[in-house]
């Protein structure tokens, strides 16, 4: 999906895409945990499989083996982004940061949100996304 440089962000937090996720979709290194975790909201919005998988973490449950891949694509297809909440972000501790969310979705018309803190690891100075557990 192609977006205007000055369109609102997918990751809704209110700027330019082209100031906000864009300038991490075009190679720059994401920051802190949380600026890379509305990226990859952003991204998935935007049907950028290759920076998902190229912010997970190869040690992750998540590591683009298996198919990823195509979930991804199918995941991104058939899923529309309505909102992201950022609910809490931890200190960074050395290389690791954590950032809790509530991520607004519908999929085929039905509510498909869903809470979840994620865990994220600094490798060679980017931010990857390692794993997460869903919030209640």
């Amino acid at each position: 999906m192609k977006i205007s440089p000055n369109a609102p962000c997918p990751c809704h937090r209110g700027g330019k895409y082209k100031k906000c996720c864009g300038q991490w979709h075009r190679g720059r290194k994401a920051p802190t945990p949380t600026a890379l975790m509305r990226s990859r909201f952003s991204a998935y919005a935007l049907g950028l499989v290759d920076y998902v998988l190229a912010t997970t973490h190869p040690d992750g449950p998540h590591d683009g083996r298996y198919g990823q891949r195509e979930q991804v694509e199918a995941f991104c297809r058939n899923t529309d982004f309505d909102g992201l909440e950022i609910l809490d972000a931890s200190e960074v501790e050395g290389d690791r940061g954590e950032v809790a969310f509530h991520a607004t979705l519908r999929q085929g018309g039905r509510d498909a949100s869903f809470g979840e803190r994620s865990v994220f690891f600094r490798v060679d100075g980017r931010w990857l996304y390692h794993s997460g557990e869903r919030l209640n």
